[in-house]
């Protein structure tokens, strides 16, 4: 009986681990996916609501929509952040996306374990999520 007791609490504690780590690789692919949504609608529009509203929108399925931290980017080939003489918008705006430049979406998402494991070895249960797609602009 101690033996089994043993043993299953081990083995109650790797299941768990499983879970949650399972579950946060599906938030990651989430935010990975939404960010990429966003980067193919920034190639074809230039504007940044829009396409933020794309991104809460594809995130919307497990995850909150008010969570997600977004960053929407515009940079030139050389690195450099877009700038548009014309157009008054701040430095590496969208709005001063030409062609040949590229869209640069940032996604994060807090994500917090589901299980008590980390409490148990004095962790935090929170982990910061975050996905980076950059698409040239058309």
């Amino acid at each position: 009986m101690l033996e089994f007791a043993l043993v299953f609490v081990v083995f109650l504690v790797v299941v768990f681990g499983i879970v949650d780590f399972g579950l946060a690789i599906s938030a990651n692919t989430q935010i990975s996916n939404a960010g990429r949504e966003g980067a193919r609608m920034a190639t074809l529009v230039s504007d940044p609501v829009a396409v933020e509203q794309r991104i809460r929108d594809s995130a919307s399925g497990q995850l909150n929509p008010a969570l997600l931290t977004v960053t929407i980017e515009c940079v030139e080939p050389g690195g450099n952040p877009c700038v548009k003489a014309s157009v008054s918008a701040p430095a590496g705006d969208l709005r001063n996306a030409e062609p040949g430049d590229k869209a640069r979406i940032t996604v994060g998402y807090p994500y917090t374990l589901l299980t008590p494991l980390p409490g148990f070895i004095n962790v935090d249960s929170l982990v910061d999520l975050r996905s980076i797609t950059e698409m040239r602009i058309e």
